[in-house]
């Protein structure tokens, strides 16, 4: 008779090994088991959010680093901007004292208004988060405050003072922060579109987490040998392995594990070393790997039950870590199940001969593993493909009725597609967010442009009165402007496109680890090609206003002031 028990553990999480080993020891001999570790829960549904958190993350630390950077060439400007008038202070006497605190008052006052509106800011958007699946069940809907985060902003730019070296002189122009600016553009776009590429091959290349196949046959109870020997001469497929599912305990620690045959056509993606080619070897996921705090080439001891359990028993068995691999999420309901960076794949043959023929049946056709991955030959015609394997579904299903005394009352086959993993499932839902933030931060290199333009016209005046002066037109004035910002946009797209390129390659490959997917990175380069042109003519629309302001220089009062 089934039965379920809930227990509560003092020490948490981390009794639930050592518990679960005195449960397996007090059953009953034959007694199967099930452990539902609510612990395990918490952590799938952390992994749901976790890419989404990982992804707004860096996002954010781009959009910080930008706001800081731009921060520091505003103050630098003005700081260079009142250089004459400290001079003066410090020639009437003053000291240095006061003449820092002069400097230093307007610019700690900006940075206290400034960051006092970004937190007024910041509280008055969290009604709108969290965003994607969260949001639904989050149980503090509304407004609120983190001390924490916000805090943080208010000393960021404390030391911006003593980083900025002022230039000389009214009319000197901070060139090399203008570049810098534009350079920094650049990085933060590029940097966004590769990550954010990298993020959309993932979803689209379900081979990346896991899922190295194109479709597989499921069965609630086992894939019959019928439908084995229909994959064999099926022209769409171009290879198939099947595994079954079980929890072993791995050093102690109940583990998913796939059961399949050594070097198997079709297995999951491999991280580090290599897939399984003797019995005496195992393949982990990564965060498995960490939990047993094992490295590739470590001995880990497998079992199953304990010997009162015989013959459903397997003995402590020495297993080589041969590798890690991005692990499928698939396994029975309501048990634990594999998932990337969760479980681990052993050799059917682990399995002693008692332990075999105690859950073979002697019907053939209740023989086979739990599910086979089915990969197609290239070029095979995807509708067709699908419905062969439907037809071979319905034969397999048809064995079943036909097995005597309803043996195999209520088993089936079906054909899966693709199944996402609770990290990839939860990307999927995120939509445009990526795509709203990339937009946001390019949005914010445009406005750091003009207002860089718009600055040094400023500090140009008596060059542009000069030119006006010796013959220039208004339109020339307003080519020369366009020439600066074009010259500076130039400069920024073909520094800061392979910068923002590496820096999107490393994040990606961060952000892959921390989700134990394959990091494969990936470049948009069209994408980019077209950011590189679309800056340039940017260049030009965002110099209009500033050109305007040039050509309107007024001459004889900028020349009068000399």
């Amino acid at each position: 008779q089934d039965a379920t028990y809930g227990l509560k553990l003092r020490d948490g999480a981390q009794g639930v090994p050592a518990v679960e080993r005195e449960i397996i020891r007090a059953l009953p001999k034959g007694t199967t088991y099930n452990f539902h570790v609510t612990s395990v829960v918490e952590g799938q549904v952390d992994r749901t959010v976790k890419p989404e958190a990982i992804a707004l993350g860096a996002f954010g630390a781009i959009a910080m680093l930008a706001a800081l950077l731009i921060a520091m060439q505003v103050i630098g400007r003005q700081l260079q901007a009142g250089s004459d008038d400290l001079e003066v202070l410090r020639a009437l006497g003053a000291s240095r004292t006061v003449v820092m605190a002069d400097g230093l008052l307007g610019v700690l006052g900006s940075v206290l208004l400034g960051s006092l509106l970004a937190v007024g800011v910041a509280i008055g958007l969290s009604p709108l988060s969290p965003i994607g699946p969260v949001r639904p069940v989050d149980p503090s809907a509304g407004t609120a405050i983190d001390s924490s985060v916000l805090g943080f902003g208010l000393p960021a730019v404390a030391g911006v003072r003593f980083a900025v070296e002022p230039g000389r002189g009214r009319t000197a122009v901070p060139v090399r922060s203008a570049l810098f600016g534009t350079v920094l553009a650049m990085v933060i776009v590029v940097a966004t579109l590769t990550f954010g590429s990298g993020l959309n091959t993932l979803v689209s290349h379900p081979a990346l987490y896991g899922w190295n196949w194109n479709y597989a046959l499921a069965s609630s109870y086992i894939v019959p040998p019928q439908a084995r020997s229909l994959l064999a001469d099926d022209r769409f497929v171009a290879a198939w392995s099947g595994v079954s599912f079980a929890n072993a305990q791995i050093d102690g620690q109940i583990v998913p594990i796939l059961l399949a045959s050594p070097n198997a056509k079709v297995t999951p993606p491999v991280l580090s070393g290599h897939s399984l080619e003797a019995n005496n070897q195992i393949v982990l996921g990564a965060a498995t790997l960490a939990q047993l705090h094992k490295s590739v080439g470590d001995t880990v001891i497998a079992s199953y039950g304990t010997p009162k359990d015989a013959p459903v028993y397997v003995p402590p068995t020495p297993l080589l870590i041969v590798g890690t691999a991005t692990l499928p999420a698939i396994g029975a309901t309501q048990t634990r199940h594999t998932s990337m960076g969760t479980g681990a794949i052993v050799s059917v043959d682990i399995e002693p001969p008692a332990f075999k023929e105690f859950i073979h049946s002697p019907d053939p056709t209740l023989n086979g593993p739990n599910m086979i991955f089915v990969r197609l030959r290239a070029g095979a015609p995807p509708a067709e493909a699908l419905a062969t394997l439907h037809r071979i579904a319905d034969v397999a299903n048809k064995a079943f009725a036909a097995v005597p005394n309803s043996a195999a009352a209520g088993a089936s086959v079906e054909v899966l597609p693709v199944q996402y993993p609770a990290e990839i499932e939860n990307y999927r839902t995120i939509g445009s967010t990526p795509v709203l933030l990339a937009s946001g931060l390019a949005i914010g290199a445009v406005v750091a442009l003009g207002l860089t333009l718009t600055a040094s016209v400023r500090r140009r005046r008596r060059d542009l009165a000069l030119l006006k002066a010796l013959g220039f037109s208004e339109r020339q004035l307003a080519a020369c402007v366009a020439w600066q910002s074009t010259v500076a946009v130039a400069v920024g797209v073909i520094v800061g496109t392979p910068l923002g390129i590496a820096l999107g390659r490393w994040l990606w490959a961060l952000f892959a680890h921390e989700i134990f997917a394959v990091p494969s990175a990936t470049v948009p380069t069209l994408a980019l090609v077209y950011v590189g042109l679309g800056a340039l003519v940017l260049a030009n629309v965002v110099a209009a206003l500033p050109g305007r302001y040039a050509a309107r220089t007024p001459t004889a009062l900028v020349l009068r002031a000399e």
